[in-house]
């Protein structure tokens, strides 16, 4: 005669099958429902369910069909995605184009949608801000240089400047008292190529956000000086003698989970490969799908608020945009680089021609 206890195993061995059964049944389910265009297709399910890790298909390229992604990123990144912007592909699209058409297009006539913040004295709202500035000279990074020597640019035989802002200390705002962010943006400020070229950019936001703070309180334990554009401009304005000389906005060394995605959509479809070095660079203006879903991603923001906000020294632009991965100096790994040529009125762009719309 069976024991209890054997009673108790095969109940439990049962109910482990029907649910193991019934979760494949949803997976399953799921899968066939699962909008093809969304940014990564399982990404909704990973934050819904907070899963770890991520490694699968990345959205469905412009054109193409959906490769792998070979990296992974961590469940707060993902958590950012969907507190940030909760939108998949086309929507980055569609706010690449509302920043363009409402806010920098009119900005150049003084009439923008999006409102100017007012500062006041930046320099001691900076402070109050309880940022930290650091300089120091260093060589020209290598890939800059030979991306000069290649786009035949002058390249500067002095050292040039390292700028680090660090929010590392504690500040008011208008909620009272906060703690420090440790938020940081390192930046190298090249007036001689009138360029700008970020390679840390950990923003406020994203750093209290990670704090497991709901969303609803996050902007209230952000300085009032948070915004990426709002510091590369001041930093921009305190090294150039002529601020409205900017030109070149670059980031390197990108891991941002929305953008870095989108970018390896872009490399396959229109390279067939992720390893895309600067001969092989992908430009693409504002006429194109590409060119607005990156001018709306998180990365995009700061040149268009730059565009907006400063349409007064900047003067008209036309923006593009040209992605690479070349592979990092240590040949660690992916280094993947974007830099917005914001191109003067009746000047030419600088790094090439810009990609034709694939063919149907």
């Amino acid at each position: 005669m069976p024991s209890h206890s054997s009673h108790l195993r095969s109940s439990s061995v049962l109910i482990f099958l029907v649910t193991a059964l019934l979760l494949l049944a949803h997976a399953f389910r799921y899968a066939r429902h699962t909008d093809s265009h969304s940014l990564p297709t399982q990404l909704s399910f990973i934050v819904e369910n907070g899963i770890s890790k991520f490694n699968g298909s990345v959205a469905v390229p412009f054109g193409g069909q959906a490769q792998a992604a070979n990296s992974f990123f961590p469940i707060h990144h993902y958590t950012r995605v969907k507190r940030a912007l909760g939108e998949d592909r086309q929507c980055l699209v569609e706010k690449g184009k509302q920043y363009w058409e409402k806010g920098v297009l009119p900005a150049f006539d003084g009439k923008s949608e999006f409102p100017t913040p007012n500062f006041g004295n930046a320099e001691t709202v900076l402070e109050g801000s309880g940022w930290t500035s650091f300089e120091e000279l260093e060589p020209l990074p290598k890939w800059w240089k030979d991306t000069l020597k290649k786009a035949k640019g002058k390249v500067p035989k002095s050292d040039i400047r390292k700028i680090i802002l660090d929010q590392s200390h504690d500040f008011e705002n208008d909620f009272g008292a906060q703690t420090r962010t440790s938020a940081q943006y390192y930046g190298r400020y090249i007036p001689q190529n009138n360029a700008v070229l970020m390679y840390v950019v950990r923003s406020p936001r994203s750093k209290v956000a990670a704090r497991q703070v709901p969303q609803d309180e996050i902007s209230k334990q952000i300085p009032r000086m948070n915004q990426l554009s709002d510091l590369v401009w001041f930093t921009w304005s305190r090294v150039a003698e002529n601020p409205g000389s900017l030109r070149y906005y670059g980031l390197e060394g990108i891991t941002n989970a929305i953008v870095k995605p989108l970018m390896l959509e872009i490399f396959q479809a229109r390279r067939g490969t992720n390893d895309v070095p600067w001969n092989k660079r992908v430009t693409f203006d504002l006429s194109s799908d590409e060119g607005k879903a990156l001018f709306g991603s998180p990365l995009g923001v700061a040149v268009n608020w730059l565009l907006i906000h400063h349409a007064g020294v900047l003067g008209r632009r036309e923006p593009r945009v040209t992605i690479w991965n070349p592979k990092n100096t240590n040949n660690l790994g992916d280094n993947f680089c974007m830099i917005w040529d914001l191109i003067p009125k009746k000047k030419k762009g600088s790094f090439g021609k810009v990609e034709k719309e694939p063919k149907s």
